[in-house]
């Protein structure tokens, strides 16, 4: 759950007909289950924190495993930028202490440290605030949901007859709405923090199943619950804007807790997951050994908490002060289907490379599941990174070319770190390695001597 899905939710009511935004919600849904069992297959071969690099690494080399997975962990907690400037335009717009523009980075920065404070804290505490806020969050909507539909009615015949549905943008529609499920597969690199790894892949079915009943619901319900000036606003808080429509004052007031919630979970899950894959990437010598380091009492990835929470402060303070907040979103929407595809293409080649190796779980139906993932996800991210993002009066708001020019250049830089840093930090380790070697020995005769 997070509050720039609200946000994302909406955009996808905008490319398509509101009222019908829930087709292109369903069937990314649909798509992101398809995805996940290809990563659940993945996760009963490899059950490991170092997770899509080592999917990667095994299906085809190192070097593209290292590429692509820090690309992966970078954008990933770059979505906290997001959900700060979401989140901060709602406190700053309901409560303000000093001026909008102080109380936000104020508002960043505390929810921040909080969340890193209780990743630090383990993954039991981690876990059980995700649950009581997620299932909380999730009765919550859908009962919202429910109520605005019942009461406001929805105009189906009328939005069957508009000229904006069609099937290019249902499918539109339906790449943007992968945004919505956003961090499904987050829960992979846990794996080795489970009592039972074949729960992991179990999960993320459910929860995108969870995910698409609440959105497709709650998105329609917001559509409807917004008069066309505020759809022409472009606020970037109309789910707080949608809350005062129908239960007034005390409605806002209690939204703007929800998105707390909200973002709290986004920010729990970004940290637990990003900070396990920065730790593995660290023991193997791709990052440097000091995000290795675990706390001795909580057993936490303690270094890469801290780094990673500085990283999103640094991108969360970029997107406060540019406000291109539909720039991450286009940029993550891209990514999760190149991953997908990338994932769904490790599960047909690791059968081909070790047919034989255990697999607690088996995606059914041969390869034809794995590629439909590959050819249906690759067009969704052609579709996102040529399509233009406008807002609700046709006006254009970003072209999305300029994602993926800068996601290019991105990944040339990931390419560049991965050809002359890496084999430094790896040499540097085997140096280290051969000096403890060296060392031992004249312990042990020491200790023989003295004896």
């Amino acid at each position: 759950m997070a509050t720039s899905c609200y946000l994302a939710g909406l955009q996808v009511a905008i490319i398509l007909v509101g009222e019908l935004a829930w087709i292109s919600i369903l069937v990314a849904g649909v798509l992101c289950f398809l995805s996940a069992m290809c990563f659940a297959e993945l996760i009963s071969l490899y059950p490991t924190a170092a997770g899509i690099k080592l999917f990667i690494e095994n299906a085809f080399n190192e070097k593209a495993a290292i590429s692509i997975a820090l690309f992966y962990v970078i954008l990933g907690i770059s979505i906290v930028g997001v959900e700060s400037y979401v989140l901060t335009s709602v406190l700053a717009d309901s409560l303000t202490i000093f001026s909008p523009a102080v109380d936000k980075y104020m508002w960043m920065l505390f929810f921040i440290f909080l969340v890193g404070y209780i990743n630090y804290r383990g993954v039991k505490l981690t876990g059980w605030v995700q649950d009581v806020l997620t299932y909380g969050m999730l009765a919550f909507l859908i009962l919202v949901a429910l109520y605005t539909i019942t009461s406001r009615g929805v105009n189906v015949s009328a939005a069957l007859a508009s000229p904006r549905f069609t099937f290019e943008n249902v499918l539109m529609a339906a790449a943007v709405g992968v945004f919505l499920y956003v961090a499904f597969e987050w829960v992979t690199p846990l794996a080795e923090e489970t009592t039972d790894y074949r729960m992991v892949g179990k999960g993320m079915m459910l929860a995108i199943g969870l995910l698409a009943i609440t959105y497709s619901l709650f998105v329609v319900a917001m559509y409807v619950g917004l008069t066309e000036e505020q759809l022409k606003s472009g606020t970037p808080i109309p789910h707080i804007v949608f809350a005062r429509n129908i239960f007034g004052t005390a409605g806002g007031v209690f939204f703007v807790i929800m998105s707390i919630l909200a973002s709290v979970t986004s920010f729990n899950s970004g940290l637990l997951n990003n900070s396990r894959y920065a730790y593995a990437m660290a023991r193997d010598n791709v990052f440097p050994r000091f995000f290795s380091k675990l706390h001795p009492v909580y057993a936490t990835p303690w270094a890469s908490i801290l780094a990673l929470m500085i990283f999103a402060i640094v991108v969360s303070s970029l997107i406060l002060m540019t406000g291109e907040y539909l720039f991450i979103i286009v940029m993550a929407a891209a990514l999760e289907c190149f991953i997908y595809v990338v994932m769904a293409y490790c599960v047909i080649r690791l059968r081909k490379k070790k047919p034989d190796a255990e697999r607690a779980y088996r995606v059914p139906f041969g390869k034809l599941i794995p590629v439909i993932v590959i050819v249906v996800f690759a067009g969704l991210m052609i579709g996102v990174l040529t399509d233009t993002s406008r807002d609700y009066q046709g006006n254009v708001l970003l072209e999305n070319y300029w994602v993926a020019l800068l996601m290019v250049l991105f990944a040339m830089l990931m390419v560049l770190y991965t050809l002359t840093v890496v084999p430094r930090l790896r040499g540097k380790a085997a140096a280290r390695a051969a000096t403890r070697k060296r060392r031992r020995p004249g312990k042990r005769e020491e200790g023989s001597s003295s004896a």
